[in-house]
């Protein structure tokens, strides 16, 4: 079928009229207005989330700061944490089903120092049945989990820089209504107790190539929960 001249003028200019107005896919990401050269930086140099993020801005169009960059934008993965929480037993008393819990605390900061999407945490759960008798099938439920939650993670850190793109303005947490879990709460206790980012990057410098330090406690998803033995 052939299209009437119209008909194509009245789409070229619906989609000019689009573009001029700021209408953009709802999944691409627009980054923050004078984004430095950005690096991701996490206290877990073989972390996974901080690869797929790295790997995602730049698809983005982020420019990657070179190793050797005096001052890059920072997307600063302050911690990550992992819990399973039981959350209903079966009729021996034993934990079946768990709430599988990953929360990260974050923050973008320019190469001038100017914060543009604060410090805050995010939070995913995915619940799972782990059968005494069947722990290996379990067990390969839950890698499935680890896996979905950390693409899932990715894409709502992404969703945060992509608001304050799109709305060229810091923007804050979301507001959190109740207490927080105990991956949260474990997640921002450790990035509290972290030095302030200028004193982590001298402290950084004089250590040169020296080895890390071991991990914290909760770092890495832990093994499924053990079921207990059958009495």
């Amino acid at each position: 079928m052939t299209r009437s001249p119209l008909r194509l003028a009245f789409l070229s200019v619906l989609v000019v009229a689009l573009a001029a107005c700021g209408f953009q896919l709802r999944d691409a990401l627009v980054l923050p207005p004078d984004l430095d050269p950005v690096m991701v930086k996490s206290r877990d140099r073989y972390s996974p989330l901080a690869d797929s993020l790295a790997q995602s801005l730049v698809r983005a169009g982020a420019e990657p700061a070179a190793p050797d960059d005096p001052a890059p934008a920072v997307l600063d993965i302050l911690a990550e944490r992992w819990g399973d929480t039981p959350i209903s037993v079966d009729s021996r008393g034993r934990a079946q089903e768990f709430s599988l819990r990953y929360a990260v605390v974050f923050e973008l900061r320019n190469g001038d120092g100017t914060v543009l999407v604060p410090q805050q945490s995010v939070e995913l759960s995915r619940d799972y049945i782990s059968v005494p008798s069947d722990a290996f099938g379990t067990e390969g439920e839950r890698d499935i989990l680890v896996r979905e939650l950390r693409r899932e993670m990715a894409a709502a850190v992404l969703r945060r820089l992509g608001a304050a793109g799109r709305d060229g303005r810091m923007i804050g947490p979301d507001p959190f209504d109740g207490a927080p879990t105990d991956a949260a709460q474990a997640a921002m206790e450790a990035a509290a107790a972290l030095p302030p980012p200028e004193a982590a990057d001298a402290s950084a410098g004089e250590a040169g190539d020296a080895p890390p330090a071991d991990a914290d406690a909760g770092d890495e998803p832990a093994a499924e929960p053990t079921p207990d033995p059958a009495g």
